[in-house]
């Protein structure tokens, strides 16, 4: 009866996690939608000029959590986004993934100034 339990346990485990590609894909979409957003917003305001030619983000940092640190939340990312060209200003944004709604949450955004540190 044991073993039978163990299984019927394993395959609903198996079945509630999401595979580490497909979250990646995820928050792939959901950090190109936000940068979409962030120069259509620029733009509505009547600031056109003051995009860089190719706006872009890079991802700081991704975390993935395991055993009791994902029961809510799964991965963690924070994302730097730079869209203005004569401006030394970024926005910072974090994101985290949310496991019972499979979908990720950006729940901090902040500006900063300063110039993209790793751009030549």
């Amino acid at each position: 009866m044991k073993p039978i339990i163990f299984a019927l346990a394993t395959l609903l485990l198996i079945g509630c996690s999401e595979r580490t590609d497909r979250i990646e894909k995820k928050l792939e979409a959901y950090l190109q939608e936000d940068l979409k957003f962030m120069v259509a917003e620029t733009m509505k305001a009547g600031s056109r000029d003051a995009l860089l030619d190719t706006p872009y983000y890079r991802v700081k940092d991704f975390r993935l959590f395991s055993g009791a640190e994902a029961e809510i939340y799964s991965a963690y990312a924070e994302v730097d986004y730079f869209i203005y060209k004569d401006m030394a200003l970024h926005e910072k944004r974090k994101y985290r993934y949310d496991v019972s709604a499979r979908h990720w949450d950006r729940y901090y955004k902040v500006l900063f100034f300063g110039a993209d540190s790793l751009k030549n």
